[in-house]
């Protein structure tokens, strides 16, 4: 359905237009030695500890090598909703058309996301079923820092290039603790993005969903809202507050640990709060392939969610959050963190 070969030709040719050489005088930053030296506190904050046996994979990536990294995740997120959709027939030419216009904006998408992107933890496909393929259960992932994004964004936002580069190693070192501390999140997530995604691909047919995919990929939009069961509507809130959960419990550590070990960490938070930017890329595909964007109000919730319940039990109480899937908080009990604590920890 999709020529990922072309959609990775125009997403290189968009992102190598901005792209340029890092200015010698930031010179080179050893990133697998600032990631070592974070998880350290960050285990002692949280509480969560992971294990130290092997070498941690590391890159240091050009944009090219991001756009090349991300394609199978990408396709592995695609192409099963395209399948299902296509067990409707449609006029073979209509289809074509849409298979090309669904190519031209994936590689608009990568293209875009690809100049934005300052660090990735990848936590590996996002598919229901493809539990262990690539990686065992608490196996490190690769961790990936675009530094002449780093480095450019430094300078847009008016921020010292060093503190900027430990300001993502802590947020990405996080995102560790979190996915290979408990292994069946990956798993939940993908579980949640094929209950929301598969149905509502066969319900609208294939050229519905290419044309809403094209459209919502170019603007964002929110059309295919219209037509969500109330079952997907579930999943689709269950997808919001688990993404929630991990974004906000991210900046609360964050903030916490940050502050300690971040030179100008406040200065930071307040630059980059403005831009998110480090909002995780293949989050933002999701949401803008489906037109639902996450809204940055249901981030800041999240971390209002792990302030609060941290206040009252502790953060071992918080990592309740952790303990399985159905620990997970509603999107209600995110609004209202004692109704988590009464369901979760009186139960604990």
């Amino acid at each position: 359905m999709i020529s990922w070969g072309i959609a990775r030709s125009i997403a290189v040719t968009l992102a190598s237009r901005t792209e340029g050489p890092i200015p010698a005088k930031h010179g080179a930053f050893d990133y697998p030695a600032a990631v070592e030296q974070y998880l350290d506190p960050l285990e002692d904050f949280t509480g969560i500890t992971l294990s130290r046996n092997g070498t941690r994979p590391i890159r240091v990536a050009s944009r090219a090598e991001w756009i090349d990294f991300n394609i199978s995740a990408f396709g592995a997120l695609l192409e099963p909703i395209l399948e299902r959709a296509s067990k409707t027939t449609g006029n073979e030419l209509t289809w074509a058309f849409g298979a090309a216009t669904l190519t031209a904006q994936m590689g608009l998408l990568l293209g875009f996301l690809s100049a934005r992107v300052l660090g990735q933890y990848d936590t590996g496909p996002l598919v229901a079923g493809k539990k262990s393929s690539l990686k065992k259960p608490g196996e490190p992932g690769e961790v990936f820092f675009l530094d002449g994004n780093i480095v450019s964004a430094a300078g847009r936002l008016g921020v010292p290039v060093g503190g900027l580069r430990l300001y993502i190693v802590l947020h990405e070192t996080t995102h560790a603790l979190q996915f290979e501390g408990r292994p069946w999140l990956r798993d939940h997530l993908g579980g949640l993005v094929e209950g929301f995604t598969g149905p509502l691909a066969e319900k609208l047919g294939v050229l519905e969903t290419v044309r809403r995919m094209t459209e919502n990929l170019r603007t964002g939009g929110r059309s295919i809202e219209l037509v969500m069961t109330s079952g997907q509507r579930e999943a689709f809130d269950k997808m919001q507050a688990t993404m929630s959960v991990i974004e906000g419990y991210s900046d609360y550590v964050m903030h916490h640990v940050g502050r300690r070990v971040v030179p100008g960490y406040e200065d930071l938070t307040k630059k980059m709060s403005r831009s998110r930017m480090h909002r995780p890329p293949l989050e933002t595909a999701i949401f803008r392939i489906t037109g639902l964007d996450m809204k940055l109000e249901q981030y800041r919730m999240g971390e209002e969610f792990a302030d609060a319940v941290a206040r009252r039990v502790g953060m071992e109480g918080l990592n309740h959050v952790w303990d399985g899937p159905e620990s997970m908080p509603s999107l209600q009990e995110i609004r209202d963190p004692g109704l988590w604590m009464d369901r979760v920890l009186k139960a604990a």
